[in-house]
């Protein structure tokens, strides 16, 4: 009697379960390789799995993010991380949902490129030049800025031009630049097309780990969501397994998401996709920002990291 009581009552809860509502999320982001396990868990059926119904936005860039999150417009958003603790030393109430992507030195994913006619070597040779980025103060921008300071080199004497991504390649082409800073699936256009050639691997010069993209909402929906952001974080793990193991299925979601030609995505490198974001990872930036004078505050792990994680 008591094994059919229990068969019934397991009966009813995953009736209860497959009935449920899935939880509408509307997920915000740029047009950077490192949201590949975003696109590849909504073609999965990883987010629907873990009972989300998930819209992907491209948006014009990061800073559009946080004000989507705020107005409800977004429930989720990928952002970098320097975007993420420069929101949080403001006062907007962002948290980590899950991580996305970070540096290694083995498979970087920030270069710098110069102008085929610009001749630039190194660190110092950037001084006087104008270098185009996705926008003063971003991870790309904060990264090469540290880079060459770590060089001997000074920031101040270079001039930075923000320009979207994918615009850049026209305006170095253009002569309105001489370099930029930019990830995949960017520089490779750049140096197929003969516009330009790679200075340096920038990112690769930092410790690996550096946490580089995440996955972040409000700290309210959070709370009220609290089921629907374990499950995305879940969904995003099961992505990254995934595309470890089939990297060229994985392409294909890129590709659709993205908005370019699989075949131009063939030989992009895939960025390294973890979920798991520590405290350390957290308090480097912060180190990082308040040494450029970024934040006027300190940003603390805790702050970030919901309860629990």
């Amino acid at each position: 009697m008591m094994k059919r009581i229990l068969t019934a009552a397991a009966l009813v809860l995953s009736i209860g379960s497959a009935n449920a509502e899935p939880v509408k999320v509307n997920l915000g982001f740029t047009a950077v390789i490192d949201y590949l396990s975003a696109f590849v868990a909504r073609d999965r059926g990883l987010f629907t799995k873990h009972d989300l119904d998930v819209t992907l936005t491209l948006m014009p860039n990061g800073g559009s993010i946080p004000p989507g999150l705020l107005a409800g417009s977004l429930q989720i958003g990928g952002l970098t991380s320097p975007s993420v603790l420069q929101a949080k030393a403001a006062g907007i109430p962002l948290q980590i949902v899950t991580g996305g992507t970070v540096v290694t030195q083995a498979n970087p994913n920030g270069w710098v490129v110069a102008r085929t006619d610009v001749k630039i070597a190194g660190a110092k040779d950037f001084e006087g030049k104008r270098v185009g980025t996705g926008g003063v103060g971003s991870y790309f921008n904060v990264l090469f800025r540290q880079w060459l300071v770590d060089n001997g080199a000074d920031p101040q004497k270079v001039t930075f031009v923000e320009a979207p991504f994918g615009q850049l390649g026209d305006i170095l082409k253009s002569g309105q630049i001489d370099a930029a800073t930019l990830g995949q699936p960017f520089l490779s256009r750049i140096v197929n097309a003969g516009t330009g050639y790679e200075v340096a691997a920038y990112t690769g010069s930092f410790q690996d780990g550096l946490l580089s993209n995440v996955y972040v909402a409000t700290e309210e929906w959070i709370a009220a969501n609290k089921a629907a952001a374990e499950g995305f974080a879940a969904a995003i793990e099961e992505a990254n397994a995934f595309i470890e193991s089939n990297p060229d299925e994985a392409r294909k979601s890129a590709a659709t998401y993205l908005k370019l030609p699989a075949e131009v995505l063939a030989t992009v490198p895939l960025s390294n996709y973890n979920a798991l974001v520590t405290p350390e990872q957290i308090e480097m930036w912060n180190g990082i920002m308040r040494g450029q004078g970024l934040t006027d505050a300190d940003v603390t792990p805790a702050s970030l990291l919901p309860a629990g994680s």
